[in-house]
C-alpha cells in the first residue's frame, strides 16, 4: 500500500491524527452536561447548544469545499487550527465565568469549532482519496474512524485525567483549554505533513459503477446521489440525535453519571470506530471482487436502524453507532466515484444531509416518537436505495 515511500505513510498517519482531533461534534457529550448545569439553559436554549456544533460541522461543507478549492489544502489546515483553537478557548473562559453567558454566544463558538472541524476532515478525506487508488475505501474508511473514535479518546482522557463531577468547574475549565491546544496543534501538523495530491491513474476504476465525473446539483440529482443523500439524512441524522441527547436517555433509562456517560461515549465510539473501518475495506471487496454496488451496504443499515428503540441503553447504543458508522464509513468512497477533482464540492454539498437530518429529528425528540418516525423514514428510504441499485445495474 506505502510501496516503501515513508512520505505517503507519514501523510497517511497525519491524515489519521488530524482526523481523530476534527470530531468536535464527538467530543461535546462528553462536556454539555456540565455546560447545561453550570448555565441553566432553557428547553428550547439547550436543543439550539445541543445542536450547534453538528450544524457548523454539517452546513459547512460548500465553504470548507471553497476554502479547500480557493486556499488550497495546507492553508485551510492553518486556518481550521485557528479557528478550531479560539472555539475552545472562548468556551472555556465563558465557562469560567470571565466572557458574557449568553446561550447564542456557546452557540456560536461551538459551531466555529464545527466548521473547523469540518475544514480539517475534508483536508484528510481529500488527500487520501488522491493517494490511494485501489485502497480507497480502505484508507477513507480508516480516515472515517479515526474521527469516529474521537469521542472514545477523549472521553478516556476525561475519564483519567479530568474527573469531574457538577461542583468541580476547574476541572471541565481545564479539559477545555486541553482540547483547545491539542486539536490545534494536530490540525496545524498537518499542513506540513500533506503530501501535494496526485493525478488518478486510469488503471484504477474507483469504488462506483458511475464513470462520468460530476459535481453539484448534477451529483444530486444523480440515482446515486439521491439515495445517498436521503439515506445519510436518516442514518446519520438519528444517530447525532442519539449522541447528542445521550445523558437525557440514560437519564431516563439507567445511571446518569458521569462515568456511565462516558462508558456509553466510548462504546459509541467503538462501534463507529470498528464500523466505518470493516465497510469502508468491504466496500472494496464488493466492488473489486464481486462487482456489488457498495449501496447494498445502506440497505444494512436501514433495515437494522429501527430495531435499536427495542434494545437496553448498551445495545442501543452499539447498534446506532454501528449505522452511524457505515453512513461515514461508506458514503466518502461512493462520492469519490463521481471524480477525485470534484470530489471536495461533492462532500460539502452531501453533508447537509446530517445537517438537516439532525435538526429535524432533534426538533421531534421528546415530542413524538422519534424512533417511529424515525422507522418510516428508513422504509421509505430503503426504496429509494435500492432503486438506485437497479438503476445503477442497468447502467
Amino acid at each position: 500500500m506505502f510501496r516503501h515511500r515513508p512520505g505517503l505513510f507519514l501523510s497517511f498517519l497525519s491524515a489519521l491524527l488530524v482526523a481523530n482531533v476534527s470530531g468536535p461534534q464527538y467530543v461535546y457529550p462528553i462536556y454539555s452536561t456540565f455546560l447545561q448545569d453550570r448555565f441553566q439553559w432553557s428547553s428550547l436554549e439547550h436543543s439550539i447548544v445541543n445542536t450547534a456544533c453538528f450544524v457548523g460541522v454539517s452546513f459547512s461543507g460548500p465553504l470548507c469545499s471553497w476554502a479547500m478549492t480557493y486556499f488550497g489544502a495546507k492553508t485551510t489546515l492553518r486556518i481550521a487550527s485557528a479557528i478550531i483553537f479560539s472555539g475552545f478557548f472562548l468556551i472555556a473562559q465563558t465557562y469560567a465565568g470571565y466572557l458574557p453567558q449568553h446561550f447564542m454566544l456557546i452557540t456560536f463558538y461551538l459551531a466555529c469549532t464545527g466548521i473547523a472541524g469540518a475544514a480539517s476532515f475534508l483536508c484528510a478525506l481529500d488527500s487520501q482519496s488522491h493517494h490511494f487508488k485501489q485502497h480507497r475505501g480502505l484508507s477513507m474508511g480508516l480516515t472515517t474512524a479515526s474521527i469516529g473514535i474521537s469521542g472514545l479518546v477523549f472521553s478516556q482522557i476525561n475519564d483519567f485525567f479530568f474527573k469531574t463531577d457538577i461542583h468541580q468547574i476547574g476541572a471541565t475549565y481545564r479539559f477545555l483549554l486541553f482540547l483547545a491546544v491539542c486539536a490545534s496543534l494536530v490540525i496545524l501538523s498537518g499542513s506540513f505533513l500533506f503530501l501535494e495530491p496526485v493525478q488518478d491513474s486510469l488503471g484504477h476504476p474507483p469504488v462506483t459503477t458511475r464513470k462520468e465525473e460530476r459535481s453539484g446539483l448534477a451529483f444530486l440529482l444523480h440515482p446515486t446521489g439521491t439515495a445517498l443523500f436521503c439515506a445519510l439524512f436518516v442514518i446519520l441524522g438519528m444517530g447525532y440525535m442519539y449522541l447528542a441527547n445521550l445523558g437525557h436517555i440514560l437519564m431516563a433509562t439507567s445511571s446518569s453519571s458521569q462515568h456511565e456517560r462516558n462508558h456509553q461515549i466510548t462504546l459509541f465510539s467503538l462501534g463507529n470506530c470498528l464500523s466505518r473501518a470493516f465497510f469502508g475495506a468491504l466496500s472494496d471487496l464488493m466492488w473489486y471482487r464481486y462487482g456489488l454496488d457498495p449501496l447494498w451496504i445502506f440497505c444494512l443499515a436501514l433495515l437494522a436502524l429501527p430495531q435499536a428503540h427495542q434494545l437496553p441503553p448498551t445495545g442501543s447504543t452499539l447498534l446506532i453507532s454501528i449505522t452511524y458508522g457505515i453512513g461515514f464509513g461508506i458514503s466518502p468512497s461512493i462520492v469519490t466515484g463521481f471524480g477525485t477533482g470534484a470530489f471536495a464540492k461533492n462532500w460539502g454539498w452531501m453533508l447537509f444531509a446530517p445537517a438537516l437530518g439532525s435538526q429535524f429529528f432533534n426538533v421531534l425528540y421528546g415530542a413524538y416518537d422519534v424512533f417511529r418516525v424515525g422507522q418510516w423514514f428508513c422504509w421509505a428510504v430503503l426504496g429509494v436505495v435500492l432503486y438506485a441499485v437497479y438503476r445503477n445495474r442497468k447502467r
